[in-house]
């Protein structure tokens, strides 16, 4: 399914519509992301959805992109919000992760365990993923179920390269401070004894 220029929302057309109308402008289902996390974990225990998320990292969609789209939908679903999808992409992740290494599948973790040389071969490597992808929902017959509306997502945020890159672990540190060099103690210098002022006045004058 390729995506057009048209496919996208104008400029200022978010302006045009009632406050509200859409999920990720209301509050969210889940406040607490433990309970954000309970229903990822229920969606990772249907058949339906687990089985396309296994296939799409059999054909080498990285693992972090897959649980980053499925955050994603959570988040335009009003399910929960970004600050929550954050929290819980490095489990989410983990959990898939585990799920694969069960199953025996090799599998990728990010986009630059491919180990592509620049911007541009990585492109190119997302766009085969997504060729890949658009040729496994060819067999898609009837009505979507949620794994397949998970790939189909999927596919549609490599072709747009709309992925994650650089997962939060593998951040460069922050560069650490210079040791300062000890500063030499300077000598302490001691106060000369300052001479008491003479008495002035009338008594003085016969001293």
């Amino acid at each position: 399914m390729a995506l057009t220029p048209f496919d996208r929302p104008i400029p200022g057309q978010s302006l045009t519509v009632e406050p509200g109308s859409v999920p990720w402008e209301r509050p969210p289902v889940h406040s607490d992301p433990l309970d954000a996390l309970e229903m990822y974990m229920e969606k990772l225990s249907d058949e339906t959805i687990v089985d396309d998320v296994m296939d799409m990292v059999d054909i080498g969609i990285p693992i972090r992109v897959v649980a980053g789209v499925m955050l994603s939908n959570g988040v335009m679903e009003g399910m929960h919000t970004v600050d929550t999808k954050v929290l819980l992409l490095p489990i989410l992740t983990a959990q898939i992760k585990s799920l694969a290494d069960v199953i025996g599948l090799d599998y990728k973790l990010t986009m630059d365990d491919y180990a592509d040389k620049d911007a541009a071969a990585k492109k190119k490597r997302a766009a085969k993923l997504a060729a890949k992808l658009a040729m496994r929902m060819e067999n898609m017959k009837g009505e979507k179920d949620k794994g397949e509306i998970i790939l189909e997502d999927t596919q549609q945020q490599l072709e747009a390269g709309n992925v994650e890159e650089q997962p939060a672990e593998q951040m460069a540190p922050a560069p650490e401070a210079a040791p300062q060099e000890p500063q030499a103690e300077q000598p302490v210098q001691q106060e000369m004894p300052t001479e008491a002022p003479a008495p002035m006045g009338l008594m003085a004058k016969g001293q």
